[in-house]
């Protein structure tokens, strides 16, 4: 049995999945699953740390450390309250808490190098526990030329593909990201720019709450149509697909002063429906670039966005004609997707089979991911 972990960039919890997984049959169930969240002064550290242009090592590794005695706090709680012995676990795939990622190259010292930091000791979670635990997935795909993300996408194509259907995973995370799995059998995907971070961040800003519940507050608003053009300008969006955004470059939108200037101008209700629409609608090109001309039978929706009935319904609108609906419609759990890809990307490295798909992520080839720690 295998526990899948994973915390998102919006730092507001660990997503815990406990599967049961078959790497040869490709295959996994869900047993059972739940969200512990983050104490707010956790959240704010890591948001503080990921945002800061100078990081101070001590708190960083101190960091790392922590997330590792709290992620193993938390399968402790899990097992308590599921009635999981904790020497049922045979196998802990953990993505960690992403702290920066570099997709775009940078010039360091003399040569160009792309890179990822999650942390989270494995090390702490596999000693605590007593289970083989595989980290840092990311690295192995980079390492080979690619981008580092999304690897979701082979999980994807083992849940959502359908013989003779064109299907489109989308996950509305803080940072949205879509796989289209084309009937001939071909994976394409990539992010598409921000899911829920901006929203988030606006909501914190003006209410103090942490997220638009329902997307109740976006729904009573109107879009302004000036400020949608405008985010829709920015650089992020003009790049070419595939691509994989940081946390940190989907903020600075809101720090354009055209966007500043424009957002201030609006009462918070048109302000979310206005970022809610640019998300809706990002989803919407790059899907359509990416399925180059094929019609998509569903679109099959996961992650926190999944709940905000406003966005589901700007999407519902953008793809008219094709049926939206969450992940649970294809016996997943809507909100622990990438938990459960974490599971799976896990056993296919305990197999020694290769988790990236290298036309997605632009790797040079495909390779086994991840770093094993041993109890």
């Amino acid at each position: 049995m295998t526990l899948g972990l994973m915390s998102g960039t919006s730092a507001d919890g660990l997503d815990i999945a406990y599967c049961e997984v078959n790497a040869q049959k490709r295959s996994l169930k869900n047993l059972a699953s739940a969200t512990i969240s983050y104490p707010v002064p956790l959240q704010e550290t890591v948001l503080k740390i990921a945002r800061d242009a100078s990081v101070n090592l001590s708190e960083l590794i101190g960091l790392s450390y922590y997330l590792g005695h709290f992620y193993a706090d938390a399968i402790e709680q899990f097992c308590r309250e599921h009635d999981l012995p904790t020497d049922k676990i045979d196998l802990i795939g953990s993505h960690g808490q992403t702290i920066a990622h570099l997709s775009m190259p940078i010039q360091f010292l003399d040569r160009k190098v792309c890179g990822t930091l999650q942390i989270g000791e494995a090390e702490v979670i596999a000693k605590r526990l007593g289970a083989v635990t595989i980290s840092d997935f990311r690295s192995g795909d980079i390492a080979v030329g690619g981008s580092g993300a999304p690897l979701a996408p082979i999980y994807h194509q083992a849940i959502f593909a359908r013989e003779g259907e064109t299907n489109v995973a989308v996950n509305i995370g803080g940072i949205a990201n879509i796989t289209v799995l084309k009937s001939n059998g071909e994976c394409v995907a990539s992010d598409t720019g921000p899911g829920n971070s901006l929203l988030d961040t606006v909501v914190r800003q003006r209410t103090g709450k942490h997220f638009d519940a329902d997307g109740a507050l976006a729904s009573s608003g109107a879009i302004d149509a000036k400020l949608l053009d405008e985010l829709l300008r920015a650089e992020i969006f003009q790049r070419r697909l595939p691509v994989s955004h940081d946390r940190g470059e989907v903020l600075r939108i809101l720090e354009y002063q055209t966007v500043a200037s424009q957002l201030a101008n609006l009462d918070t209700q048109s302000a979310l429906a206005t970022l809610s629409e640019m998300t809706a609608l990002s989803i919407k090109h790059a899907t359509e670039h990416l399925l180059d001309g094929a019609r998509a039978t569903s679109v099959i929706v996961c992650g926190g966005g999944a709940h905000n009935r406003f966005l589901m319904s700007r999407l519902r609108h953008h793809f008219e004609g094709v049926k939206v609906e969450g992940a649970d419609a294809f016996s997943s759990n809507v909100d622990f997707v990438e938990a459960e890809a974490f599971a799976y990307l896990a056993n296919l490295t305990l197999n020694s089979q290769t988790g990236n798909l290298a036309q997605v992520t632009g790797a040079s080839r495909t390779a086994i991911l991840g770093k094993i720690s041993m109890p």
